[in-house]
């Protein structure tokens, strides 16, 4: 929980009126006071999400930045609006998250790992899946941990097309701060440094970063993947009998 004089953020891009997107996003609002006390949840959006939507987030405490006018490109390119917050100088410490996932105990376990810890950045994997470095609603850092961020995504030269937020996570970032990074990681754990496992069991095939839709059903490619069969490594569980970690 954030002492009285910090500001700790979960930061979310949000743009048009898909409810998979818009009832994800309100149910995270809802959820943030629970699972982290203290936090205020940031959502970057532009004229595009449905004005009931926005006041409705608005009602439950979120703070709404409009970025329609500050050169970022809208659509798909809006996966890197939520970056945005790791550019704030008045946030001490802020989670990146996916408005179609949903906050829970698993992921703030680690989170709480992480800022005991003292690395500036966090990261997590939690499917076989998550094979990249930083995944884009999957990580965190603290103030200045990474310089001129907000530079570095409008120059980045592609915005508009699916996976480019990990792209750029992965080339323009992840080589930045790689070293100062912990990350939680139930399934590559030995591929990447400063890993290590999560600090609870997993419940049945739940996992951080799972998709759900609007009705709130997780999505079923990720349930029925085989791969979340596959036992996870022994060095990726926190216990030998957590067998998936």
């Amino acid at each position: 929980m954030p002492k009285e004089d910090q500001k700790f953020v979960v930061s979310y891009g949000l743009y048009g009126g898909d409810p998979k997107y818009t009832t994800g996003a309100i149910r995270n609002a809802e959820l943030v006071r629970y699972i982290y006390p203290g936090w205020v949840c940031r959502f970057y959006h532009d004229n595009t999400v449905p004005k009931n939507v926005l006041t409705q987030l608005e009602e439950l405490g979120a703070e709404l930045i409009n970025v329609a006018n500050d050169g970022m490109s809208g659509g798909i390119g809006g996966m890197f609006w939520r970056f945005l917050v790791a550019g704030d100088e008045t946030v001490d410490r802020y989670i990146v998250r996916d408005s179609d996932s949903r906050l829970n105990a698993r992921e703030a376990a680690a989170v709480e790992e992480w800022i005991e810890s003292g690395y500036p950045v966090h990261s997590m994997r939690d499917h076989l899946g998550h094979d990249a470095p930083m995944n884009g609603g999957m990580w965190g850092g603290v103030k200045g941990a990474i310089p001129d961020i907000i530079a570095k995504i409008k120059a980045w030269p592609n915005r508009d097309q699916f996976w480019m937020d990990m792209n750029f996570l992965a080339k323009d970032i992840w080589p930045l701060i790689k070293d100062k990074t912990l990350s939680h990681d139930s399934v590559v754990c030995t591929k990447y440094p400063n890993s290590k496992s999560f600090p609870t069991r997993r419940i049945a095939k739940e996992h951080v970063g799972q998709v759900f839709d609007a009705l709130e059903s997780p999505r079923l490619g990720d349930m029925n993947d085989g791969r979340m069969d596959t036992p996870s490594p022994m060095a990726c569980r926190r216990k030998p009998e957590w067998t998936h970690g």
